[in-house]
C-alpha cells in the first residue's frame, strides 16, 4: 500500500492517519457504543466507491471470513472425533469435549443461515459500491475530533463487506466482557447505513459464529500438531494466522472467558 498517496487520498475526504492509538475511557456506556456505530457508518460512507486501485494496492479480503469458518468447522469435526476417541484428556480436552459438539453445531447452523439469506447479493453488493473497510474501528483506532474523523492506522483496510467492521468492532466489545445488544446494534448500524434485510441477516449469522471459542480450539489443536512434528523431527509449520499457538494456560482461560459470550443464543 501507498501510504502517503492513500494518506493525501483520506485528507481530502475528511480523514487524518495520526499514527499512534487513541487512548479513550474504557467505562463506555450505550451512548459511547452507538455513537461509535455512527462513526463507523459515517467513514464508510465517505469512502463508499472510493475506487483507489491506481493509488495503492488495497486488497480485497471479501467473502474470506465465511470461507475461512468452512474450512475451520471441517478441521474441528475431525479433532473432536479424534479427542472423543482417546482416553487421556486434560482440561482443555475436557472443555472441549463438553462444548465442542454444541459449538460445532452453531457454528454449522450459522453458516448455513448466511448461505440461505442472500449472502451472495450482499457480496455482489459490496464489490459494486466498491466498499472499504478499516478493519479495526473501535475508539483505539477510530474517532472525531470536532469535525474531522481521525484514523491510528490503516493496516487493516481492505476492500470488503462493510458489516465486517460492525462485526469486528462488535466482537472487541464482547471480548472486554461490555455488556451489549448485538441485535440493537446491528439494527442502528443497517438502518444507518441504508442497507437491506440481507446485511441484516448476515449480521446475524456472523454474531451467531462461536469464532472465538473456536479460534482457542483451533490454536490448541495446532500446538498438539507442533509437538507431534517435534517428536517425529518434522519440519515446523506455521499454525493458523501465521501466530504460534499460545500456552495451555493461556488457552484454557481464553476458552472459558469465550463460552460465556458465545454460548448464547442469537440466531439458534
Amino acid at each position: 500500500m501507498d501510504e502517503l498517496l492513500i494518506n493525501q487520498y483520506l485528507n481530502k475526504k475528511g480523514i487524518a492517519i495520526i499514527g499512534q492509538c487513541f487512548s479513550y475511557d474504557k467505562n463506555m456506556q450505550r451512548n459511547d457504543i452507538t455513537s461509535q456505530v455512527d462513526l463507523i457508518i459515517e467513514f464508510h460512507k465517505l469512502l463508499l466507491g472510493g475506487n483507489l486501485t491506481g493509488l495503492s494496492k488495497i486488497k480485497s479480503t471479501i467473502g474470506r471470513e465465511v470461507e475461512s469458518h468452512k474450512v475451520q468447522i471441517r478441521k474441528l469435526q475431525m479433532h473432536y472425533a479424534y479427542i472423543s476417541n482417546k482416553t487421556c484428556t486434560n482440561e482443555i480436552e475436557n472443555i472441549i469435549l463438553s462444548n465442542g459438539k454444541i459449538m460445532l453445531e452453531k457454528a454449522n447452523k450459522a453458516i448455513n443461515y448466511i448461505y440461505e439469506h442472500d449472502y451472495f447479493g450482499v457480496i455482489k453488493r459490496s464489490m459494486n459500491r466498491e466498499e472499504i473497510c478499516l478493519g479495526k474501528v473501535d475508539k483505539s483506532n477510530l474517532r472525531k475530533n470536532n469535525e474531522k474523523i481521525e484514523v491510528c492506522t490503516i493496516k487493516g483496510m481492505t476492500y470488503n463487506l462493510v458489516e465486517e467492521d460492525l462485526y469486528n468492532y462488535i466482537k472487541k466489545l464482547q471480548r472486554k466482557e461490555i455488556n451489549i445488544d448485538e441485535e440493537e446494534l446491528i439494527k442502528l448500524f443497517v438502518h444507518g447505513s441504508h442497507l437491506s434485510i440481507s446485511s441484516f441477516d448476515y449480521l446475524r449469522g456472523l454474531c451467531s459464529y462461536p469464532k472465538d471459542f473456536l479460534r482457542f480450539w483451533e490454536r490448541y489443536r495446532d500446538s498438539k500438531n507442533d509437538n507431534i512434528r517435534e517428536i517425529y523431527n518434522i519440519p515446523n509449520i506455521e499454525c493458523t494466522n501465521g501466530k504460534k499457538a499460545k500456552n495451555e494456560s493461556q488457552l484454557l482461560t481464553g476458552l472459558k472467558k469465550s463460552l460465556k459470550y458465545e454460548s448464547k443464543n442469537f440466531i439458534i
